[in-house]
Parts: structure tokens; C-alpha cells; sequence
């Protein structure tokens, strides 16, 4: 669960905070999100996530939380934030860059106080450390209300294609292996 979960959610939170410090980028004066295709699918997916999780926790089924959240960590990090960094490495703040940090700072956020009946110490520490950029009312995490599903953020239809995409890029990975190309040596392009 530490080298699944815990690890790439908290590096996931030190790269944002690493940058946003960097940057002077605040909750408070930058939050906005925009109209990218990949906050807007990291939205998405964390909306499903906590209607999921709401739905298996109210039947009790917590069995069935745990991939969800592992999943959705596992997207966070090996998806948006790969597919981000650039944006966040640009010079100055400008407005595409707050609304980088807007959607990472709403999916780290968010996801807090999803995993707070989980890991309660790590949702904490991170909750504290967010609400330090301020934004955040609540002292705990522990005395936040339990995040409910935005369904109008939902997007069904980007969802499955950026899990296609990840398909493709798997696939793509393990045809590296097959033929021993190293993962650092540049391919020709797909063509479709």
C-alpha cells in the first residue's frame, strides 16, 4: 500500500507544492479552471471516483474502495502530472499554468478527504500542508464534510479515451521490452 499509494500520492502533493511555492500560485487569488483536455479528464475522474466511492461505502462494500482510490492515484500521478510537467516548468504564471495547478490542487485536495477514513495521517498532513496556501476553512480533514460528485464535471467520453490512450502507451511499453529497446531511446512516430 506505501510503494501503491501512499508514496506517489505524497510525491504527487510535493511536486505540486514544490512549484506552486515557486511560482506564488494561491488557492486564494489563481484558482480557476480552464478548458484543457487534461484537467479537464483529471476532474472528471476524480468526480467518478467519489461517486464510486460514495456508492461502495454506503453499501458497505469498502473492498471495493481501495483499487478505486488506488487507481485514481496511480492516474494522478503516471498520467496527468507526466503529461503536465511542461506546463508546470514554463516561465512566469501565466493563465494556462494556474489552471495546471487549479486541477492539481483541486484533485489533491479533494482526494484528501476522500482517503481521510483510509489513511487518516497522510490525508491530514496534506490537508495542512494545502490549507497553508489557503483557501481551506476547516482545521482537520477529520471535520471536513465527505466530498460528494460534481455529475456535471463528469465525462464519460474523455475518460475512456485517455484510457485508451494509456492502453495504447502500455502496449507501446511492453513492445519496447519485447525487443529490448531502452525506454530512453526515441521511436518514429505512430501513424494512424
Amino acid at each position: 500500500m506505501v510503494r501503491r499509494a501512499l508514496l506517489p500520492w505524497y510525491n504527487s502533493y510535493k511536486f505540486f507544492i514544490t512549484y506552486a511555492e515557486v511560482d506564488g500560485w494561491s488557492p486564494v487569488k489563481d484558482l480557476t479552471l480552464g478548458d484543457n483536455i487534461t484537467d479537464r479528464w483529471i476532474i472528471s475522474k476524480l468526480q467518478t471516483l467519489k461517486k464510486n466511492v460514495s456508492i461502495e461505502m454506503e453499501g458497505y462494500r469498502l473492498y471495493n474502495v481501495v483499487p478505486q482510490l488506488f487507481n485514481f492515484i496511480e492516474e494522478l500521478t503516471n498520467t496527468y502530472i507526466r503529461l503536465n510537467r511542461s506546463r508546470f516548468w514554463g516561465e512566469g504564471l501565466s493563465a494556462d499554468k494556474k489552471q495546471c495547478y487549479s486541477a492539481l490542487y483541486t484533485a489533491l485536495t479533494e482526494l484528501s478527504l476522500t482517503m481521510a477514513p483510509f489513511a487518516p495521517f497522510l490525508a491530514e498532513h496534506i490537508y495542512l500542508e494545502l490549507k497553508k496556501l489557503g483557501g481551506l476553512k476547516e482545521i482537520s480533514v477529520h471535520l471536513c464534510q465527505y466530498p460528494e460528485a460534481n455529475e456535471k464535471l463528469i465525462n464519460a467520453p474523455l475518460e475512456d479515451a485517455v484510457d485508451r490512450m494509456n492502453q495504447v502507451i502500455l502496449l507501446g511499453r511492453q513492445k519496447r521490452n519485447q525487443v529490448q529497446i531502452k525506454v530512453k531511446t526515441p521511436l518514429k512516430p505512430v501513424s494512424y
